[in-house]
C-alpha cells in the first residue's frame, strides 16, 4: 500500500512540476508574444533543476521519480527558452 501511495505521489508531483511552463508556452505560441516572459527565471530554473538532480543523486542515489522530474522539467523549461527566442522581437 505504501509503495502504491509513493508512486501515486511521484506521478502527481512530476505532472505538476513538468507542466509548470506549458500554459505559458501555449500562450506564447498562440499570441506569438513573449513580452511577459522572464528569461532569467527560465535560466535559473535550468540551473536549479540540474543542481537538484545532482543533489538528489548524491543524497539518495538513483531515485526514479526525482530524476525523471528534474530531467523532464529541465526539458520543459528549455522548450520555453526556445519559444522565447523564436518570438522575441
Amino acid at each position: 500500500m505504501i509503495v502504491l501511495l509513493e508512486n501515486a505521489l511521484g506521478i502527481i508531483y512530476n505532472a505538476c512540476f513538468i507542466s509548470c511552463f506549458w500554459p505559458q508556452m501555449y500562450k506564447s505560441i498562440r499570441t506569438k508574444s513573449v513580452e511577459d516572459i522572464s528569461i532569467s527565471l527560465c535560466f535559473l530554473s535550468i540551473i536549479g533543476y540540474a543542481a537538484a538532480l545532482g543533489y538528489a543523486f548524491l543524497k539518495f542515489g538513483f531515485d526514479f521519480w526525482l530524476c525523471i522530474n528534474y530531467i523532464l522539467s529541465g526539458i520543459s523549461v528549455m522548450g520555453m527558452i526556445a519559444i522565447y527566442y523564436k518570438y522575441k522581437k
